[in-house]
């Protein structure tokens, strides 16, 4: 029995059997899997050709329906299936925010719309923080502004404000720790 891989594609991590599943290299030293596995999955993500040819096997698929609207139906489907995702745009960052302890500097921001805040955890922190938005405008989802983890240093947390209005946040470990982010038009 070979030692396990792990190998993540699309947020799913995999393990393949070392000696007797997986070949190749992809750069430095991420493996490949070899046999069925290894048509779907290259290194650490699926491969453009494969992810194609299924493409268009689901598109062949479709356009063997004889009803004309299921037909259409079914064509959307399989191009927003295999769509690339779209990744937001960074805006410019406006202001940077120095992360210490117990006080987020400077407190208070106004920015455009547009533009990015870039969180900066200060490399003599003692204590672990965390940035958590508790007041957004209407239609803004309190989780796209919080951090992920509550780290003491070396952390950057950035994030780009799309919709105008007021935004409180808050450590969720220190209370006290509160800054206000105002976004004009």
């Amino acid at each position: 029995m070979g030692r396990y891989l792990p190998i993540l594609t699309a947020g799913v991590l995999l393990l393949a059997v070392g000696a007797a599943g997986a070949t190749g290299s992809m750069g430095a030293s991420a493996p490949t899997v070899s046999g069925q596995a290894g048509a779907l999955i290259s290194g650490a993500g699926v491969s453009v050709t494969s992810n194609q040819k299924a493409k268009a096997k689901a598109l062949r698929n479709c356009r063997k329906l004889d009803n004309k609207a299921r037909r259409r139906s079914c064509l959307r489907r399989v191009q927003k299936r295999f769509a690339a995702p779209a990744v937001p745009q960074q805006g410019p960052i406006a202001a940077t925010i120095d992360v210490r302890d117990k006080y987020f500097s400077p407190d208070l921001v106004s920015i455009r719309t547009g533009q990015s805040i870039l969180w900066v955890w200060n490399p003599v922190n003692a204590d672990a923080h965390n940035v958590n938005l508790v007041g957004p405008p209407p239609g803004v989802a309190r989780l796209d502004f919080s951090t992920p983890n509550s780290p003491s240093v070396g952390f950057e947390f950035r994030r780009t404000f799309r919709v105008p209005g007021s935004y409180d946040f808050v450590c969720s470990i220190h209370h006290n720790m509160t800054m206000k982010v105002e976004v004009s038009g």
